[in-house]
């Protein structure tokens, strides 16, 4: 615009009360150079850089004007964003020259992807392989939740986009600040590989050492409703140490310990070329020589396949039978571990239980 065009406008604003903005004379020609420390320099044509508002028209300041002025004033020596801040790096070059400040290092960290690669990580939903719709967590307090520790959230989310040496995949806050350099960053997207995190937070849970570990539990089984104290859930630790991947996982492994399971029907609880009978029979006879044997794993153990071999059956036959009717389940933690932990008491009034329901009508 001329200079006497500018005039008029400026005139007819004031005129109806409006308020100009300041923005930022970007330079016609030339280049504007953001030296990244692990993108190298990225260079911009100032002729494609806008004049961005740095001042609103109430006086306020707007962000790009902001953030350059706290960072100086709090001395901020490195910024570490998302690479969708390049576009903008250079308007925040241009203001530190014109200030006369040095620029701060700019490091611009690659995108976190979901885990199809497809997308940057968000909170939506998707269907699993199985045909389950899961939602994406992407929240602290959501993994807190779905019981990640915080040890290896930390570690699976260093993972992502820099590695520490080879192939080294577990390590601790203390290794990984000792190795971490900036340049090591890498330029390219990382997936959030939920399926790895998983795996990751349960070769963390095997490392805890029991009395850790079931304090850590508490809450989990606390908020499924059960009454439990630290001295009821540490010796069930090794029952399920070795299977779960969250802290969430153990309700459900151990809700048998704190509820009664339900009854198993009938047709559960007989096995494959045996009848009602039979395993009725069967189970009579393993809860009678449960009855007098000391309490401990290994002679529970040894009790229980000394019945089977006496019955002529296989293991299998006689303790599905016997698991469903002490767990309610037909997948539960070790059996000779769960009745030794279970108490005699309890087991045996849920084989009485089973033993119910396989009455003859």
């Amino acid at each position: 615009l001329s200079l006497e065009e500018r005039a008029r406008q400026r005139a007819a604003c004031e005129t109806e009360g409006r308020r100009p903005v300041v923005r930022l004379k970007t330079p016609d020609e030339g280049t504007t150079v953001v030296h990244d420390l692990i993108r190298g320099d990225i260079v911009f044509e100032n002729k494609t850089i806008p004049d961005y508002i740095l001042l609103k028209s109430d006086g306020y300041p707007t962000y790009h004007l902001g953030v350059v002025v706290d960072d100086h004033l709090m001395a901020i020596s490195h910024i570490l964003r998302g690479e969708e801040w390049i576009p903008t790096a250079p308007v925040h070059v241009i203001i530190h020259d014109f200030f006369g400040w040095e620029p701060p290092f700019y490091v611009h960290l690659p995108l976190v992807l979901d885990p199809t690669g497809k997308g940057k990580l968000s909170k939506r939903k998707q269907v699993e392989p199985d045909g389950r719709v899961v939602e994406n967590l992407t929240q602290v307090r959501e993994f807190r939740t779905a019981g990640y520790l915080p040890e290896a959230l930390f570690n699976f989310l260093a993972t992502l986009g820099w590695a520490i040496s080879g192939d080294q995949e577990i390590f601790s806050k203390t290794e990984a600040a000792a190795a971490f350099e900036l340049e090591d960053i890498k330029k390219s997207p990382a997936r959030f590989e939920y399926d790895k995190l998983e795996w990751m937070n349960g070769v963390y849970i095997r490392a805890l050492s029991p009395a850790d570990l079931a304090a850590r539990l508490l809450p989990f089984l606390r908020a499924a409703g059960f009454d439990a104290t630290a001295a009821q859930v540490e010796p069930l630790v090794p029952l399920i140490q070795e299977r779960i991947k969250t802290l969430a996982d153990a309700a459900e492994m151990l809700d048998f310990f704190f509820t009664d399971p339900r009854v198993p029907a009938p047709e559960e609880l007989v096995q494959k070329k045996m009848t009602a009978e039979s395993t009725r029979d069967a189970l009579v006879v393993a809860r009678a020589a449960l009855d007098e044997v000391e309490w401990d794993e290994a002679t529970i153990e040894q009790t229980l396949r000394g019945a089977a071999e006496e019955l002529g059956l296989k293991p299998g036959a006689l303790f599905t039978p016997i698991r469903l009717a002490v767990t309610g389940k037909r997948v539960a933690p070790p059996l000779f571990e769960t009745l030794f932990c279970l108490g005699r008491e309890k087991a045996l009034d849920r084989l009485d239980r089973a033993l119910a329901v396989l009455q003859p009508v």
